[in-house]
């Protein structure tokens, strides 16, 4: 089954692991976001795998990586 992915800039796709570390650091301010940021895009887990680590839903992982992104991509 096809799960949604949030969508990444072309811009995002191209950024070495130290710049997407650095605006994660910058910018994202919630701990839990940035853990849930930079498991999924940075250390490649899925987003079932996150949800069982933090006893989240996989939505709501999903909601915090929609609102990571939106904010990542405010400041590239």
């Amino acid at each position: 089954m096809a799960r949604n992915r949030p969508k990444i800039s072309n811009k995002l796709i191209d950024m070495s692991r130290k710049d997407w570390e650095y605006l994660i650091e910058q910018y994202i301010k919630d701990e839990l976001d940035r853990k849930i940021t930079i498991l999924y895009y940075l250390d490649g887990w899925c987003q079932e795998d996150i949800a069982a680590t933090t006893e989240l839903s996989r939505k709501t992982i999903m909601t915090h990586l929609k609102k990571s992104l939106e904010i990542i991509m405010k400041h590239i």
